[in-house]
């Protein structure tokens, strides 16, 4: 057998080099396109598809709550304004001298039953007042003032919700006025020091006004301006008067 020379084992060497070289280009070029598809356009796709999808997703997550939020807002500011519906007045007196007008926020049962005990004795019907009155959609309102002889009466002039300070308040006028009489009754008002006062119920929707102001006129014709205010209308007891303001009329 004829051995192989020189120049053949020098070139089938040079061809395996060849053959191996072209083999690792082929398998380096798949690994390139293998990479190239994984950092390419389908996983670029998929990425700004997840975040375009969660993008939206979230938009439309947000504008669904805030909608929402926007209807509870809407809810809130259609709270009906109070309005006074109603309102009623009794006349009473009892016998004791009053150094200057005052006003009274009853606003529960228990606190009015012991307004009416501390003046005994008054009309029937002001307690039929008292026991009749609705105090979860009423208040009721005294007003009294000081009167020379059992001949006058407190009237009230005006009642009316204001909300000139941006609070509504439940504000009232009343004088004490002479009553009308004949002859007879005339010669029977002998003087006798006395307080008169006008019981005044006001009814309201949908709530009662937990604010009210009076200005009262008394028997010299002098201005007395009161307030009160209580924090809510469950309140266990009736307010004070917050103020008493007098004007002379010039």
């Amino acid at each position: 057998m004829t051995s192989p020379s020189r120049r053949t084992l020098l070139g089938a060497t040079a061809s395996l080099c060849a053959i191996s070289a072209g083999c690792l280009g082929d398998g380096l070029g798949s690994e390139s396109d293998g990479n190239g598809d994984g950092n390419g356009s389908p996983d670029t796709d998929d990425e700004t598809g997840t975040e375009t999808d969660d993008g939206s997703d979230d938009s439309t997550d947000s504008s669904g709550n805030e909608t929402d939020d926007s209807g509870e807002t809407d809810d809130a500011s259609d709270d009906t304004p109070t309005e006074l519906v109603d309102h009623e007045t009794h006349a009473y007196r009892y016998p004791k001298r009053s150094t200057s007008p005052n006003v009274a926020l009853l606003q529960n049962r228990d606190r009015a039953q012991e307004w009416l005990a501390e003046r005994e004795p008054t009309p029937e019907e002001v307690a039929d007042v008292v026991d009749d009155t609705d105090f979860e959609t009423s208040i009721l309102v005294p007003i009294e003032a000081g009167a020379p002889n059992p001949c006058h009466e407190l009237v009230l002039e005006s009642i009316e919700i204001d909300d000139s300070d941006g609070e509504d308040t439940l504000a009232l006028e009343a004088a004490v006025q002479e009553q009308e009489s004949t002859g007879e009754e005339e010669e029977a008002c002998i003087a006798q020091e006395t307080t008169v006062g006008r019981l005044v119920r006001a009814t309201f929707e949908p709530e009662p006004l937990t604010r009210i102001s009076a200005s009262v006129v008394d028997r010299h014709g002098q201005v007395h301006g009161m307030g009160m205010a209580s924090e809510s209308a469950s309140a266990s007891e009736s307010a004070s008067s917050s103020h008493d303001q007098t004007e002379s009329d010039s």
